[in-house]
């Protein structure tokens, strides 16, 4: 199973939801919180994003909440385990 990464920003609604989200479905995850870690800031910015949640896993990246999308990784992480 590749590696997942969520980039948060602490007091954020849907890092929150995500966090929750993946938690709830038995996955696990390295947050990257990018208000608290400056290295976690450049990564997302070096990656071409500016806000965040963004979660990312091998090749699969999703921006922002998007239950569709954390629904197919989730399923798509299973099946690898």
């Amino acid at each position: 199973m590749n590696e997942i990464k969520v980039f948060t920003a602490t007091d954020c609604t849907n890092c929150l939801r995500v966090k929750d989200y993946l938690k709830k479905a038995g996955l696990e995850f390295i947050e990257c919180n990018v208000i608290e870690s400056r290295e976690a800031a450049e990564e997302l910015k070096r990656l071409g994003y500016t806000s965040v949640p963004v979660v990312i896993c091998g090749e699969r990246t999703i921006l922002g909440f998007d239950r569709a999308k954390l629904d197919e990784l989730i399923a798509s992480c299973l099946q690898a385990a």
